[in-house]
């Protein structure tokens, strides 16, 4: 029984000398931000590993309609059926855009503590980092390391977004003249005297949009003369200009008839945080062809977003929780591939392979005499340089 005392006592005295000699070879103590092993007063500092967001871009295109002052009278004056009856706007999905995000993850970040009892040599550390805490390099010299963004570069063109209808500000008067006939009857005369009298009224609102119709009919009339040589004149590269002019004046008419569509294209993102727990379907948003993109409270169709890992990062062996205080070493990130599919009306309408970095494991790398470069993206040690 005492025997077997003295070997257990033997082998406790051994662990804490193995472990008082990691802690007496020590450079750096890393810790998870938040545990209770941290003191306040010690020297070093924190370091984060970057997480993925997944934006998704909606390119939207806005038609506004508005109704013609004339559209009334469309059928009857002009014959067109087919004009807006009524102001509206209308929404309609162009394209969705797939991207990631990066930043700091609160659920990886580390307190790095220097150890000061290590010698001068082993205290001759260069640690980089971002603005936002994301550790790029350790212990390299030679490179500052370098934040890799990718992006997606879209340009939207819209129109004039007016709706004022250019040549309906015409005048609301024209000239009334009655004859207005005197009887003057001296004995059996009868003297009988024309007197005209010219007064202001307003136009009614057909009587507008017949003189509109002139209008139209006038200006196709101009543009078959000009265009079939009817003066007999050589406009030369002119002509091209004044025929467009003419027809952009026509278009013009015609729309106090049959209305203007006004149709911009405008963008909406979303950022959506992948986790674990909320991978495979998810509803993203909400999307109809009044009011566009909605939130997921909205009664619209729904706008889904489907995640599946592919599993490129179960093979790795060398998995941590980030939970544990190590010694000499520093976390790391193995990301993990994913396919994005934004899903609307069941159909796919985009996908997109991205690597989503928390959605992978955490591994443990070394420090000593190794220097090491991160990628800011995703965590992951691109580069290892061993003294």
């Amino acid at each position: 029984m005492k025997r077997f005392v003295i070997k257990i006592s033997s082998l406790l005295i051994l662990t804490v000398c193995i472990f008082q000699s990691e802690q007496i070879n020590a450079q750096i103590i890393v810790s998870p931000s938040g545990s209770s092993g941290i003191n306040s007063e010690s020297a070093g500092f924190y370091y984060s590993l970057p997480r993925n967001l997944i934006k998704v871009d909606f390119i939207i295109e806005k038609n506004k309609c508005y109704k013609g002052p004339y559209s009334e009278f469309a059928p009857k004056i002009l014959g067109i059926d087919d004009v807006i009856t009524k102001d509206e706007t209308k929404y309609s999905l162009v394209d969705v855009i797939v991207s990631s995000l990066t930043e700091p993850d609160p659920e990886a970040t580390f307190f790095v503590e220097f150890d000061e009892k290590a010698s001068k040599e082993d205290k001759s550390l260069i640690f980089n980092l971002q603005a936002d805490g994301i550790i790029l390099s350790a212990n390299d010299s030679e490179s500052k390391g370098e934040q890799k963004t990718s992006f997606t570069s879209k340009t939207l063109v819209n129109g004039n977004d007016t709706k004022e209808f250019q040549y309906y500000a015409e005048s609301n008067l024209y000239q009334k003249v009655d004859t207005i006939i005197r009887k003057i009857t001296i004995d059996t005369t009868i003297i009988r005297r024309n007197l005209l009298q010219s007064t202001w009224v307003d136009r009614s609102p057909e009587q507008k949009a017949r003189a509109a119709a002139d209008y139209i009919h006038k200006i196709r009339e101009s543009r078959f003369n000009l265009i079939s040589g009817y003066q007999e004149i050589n406009y030369g590269s002119s002509i091209s200009f004044m025929d467009e002019k003419l027809s952009d004046m026509e278009d013009e008419y015609l729309s106090l008839f049959v209305g203007k569509q006004i149709k911009t294209l405008e963008e909406k993102s979303i950022e959506y945080l992948p986790t674990k727990e909320n991978t495979g379907l998810q509803l993203l948003a909400r999307f109809s062809e009044s009011s566009g993109i909605s939130g997921i409270e909205s009664k619209a169709e729904p706008v889904q977003i489907e995640i599946s890992l592919v599993g490129n990062s179960n093979p790795i062996a060398n998995r941590n929780s980030g939970k544990n205080k190590i010694v000499n070493n520093l976390y790391s990130r193995v990301p993990e591939y994913v396919n994005v599919k934004v899903i609307y009306k069941g159909a796919v309408i985009t996908e997109e392979k991205l690597l989503i970095s928390q959605l992978g494991y955490i591994s443990v790398v070394p420090i000593s005499k190794t220097r090491l470069i991160f990628d800011a993206n995703t965590g992951m040690v691109t580069t290892v340089k061993r003294d």
